[in-house]
């Protein structure tokens, strides 16, 4: 179970250099109106996915999104009180398989010679595996049950067994900073 936590958490362990980031807000969703927010609890508190929010990973994703969200004007919900939108996120680790065809096929002595005695003598086609990690969070309305906003974030995941935390921050940082802030924030800052 715990190989599995870490397995997931690894997804935003990958450089931030390389990630793919998109977003996309539905039409009418107006999150610029929207002041507070909660988490959504898990149906089924007993999955891996949902256990994996508990390991270290998982806590720091938890606590980077909430973080971006005050910096961007949000405000959590008190208890008791509904907030605004709900916040969901998930992950996923897939293998990949990258195939390269240099283009250097055929006989491999047949252009070598012209050139001062050079020969390719290396392969045509190199094949690199490795772990593809993502990122998704949503924001939902909590009234319709409809998604407000999607944001997702793809790259390499270099260590998913030990995720270092401050890759992990970086990676939510940067899905983040494609959400657009609170009404609340924009017009704090015209006041300052």
């Amino acid at each position: 179970m715990k190989g599995i936590a870490y397995a997931l958490a690894g997804v935003l362990a990958a450089g931030c250099s390389s990630m793919q980031v998109r977003a996309t807000q539905a039409p009418n969703a107006n999150l610029e109106q929207r002041r507070t927010f909660a988490f959504m609890t898990p149906v089924r508190p007993d999955v891996p996915a949902a256990q994996w929010d508990q390991s270290p990973a998982g806590q720091q994703i938890h606590t980077q999104i909430t973080q971006d969200l005050i910096d961007k004007g949000y405000t959590p919900a008190a208890p008791g009180t509904q907030p605004d939108f709900l916040v969901a996120y998930r992950t996923q680790l897939r293998e990949r398989t990258e195939v390269t065809n240099w283009g250097y096929g055929g006989d491999p002595w047949a252009w070598g010679w012209g050139w001062g005695g050079w020969a390719w003598d290396g392969p045509d086609v190199t094949v690199r595996q490795y772990t593809e990690g993502t990122l998704v969070v949503d924001f939902v309305d909590p009234r319709t049950h409809t998604t407000l906003w999607r944001g997702s974030a793809v790259g390499v995941v270099q260590h998913p067994e030990n995720p270092n935390p401050q890759k992990v921050a970086k990676a939510v940082n940067k899905l983040m900073d494609r959400l657009p802030a609170s009404g609340m924030a924009a017009g704090e800052r015209t006041r300052m």
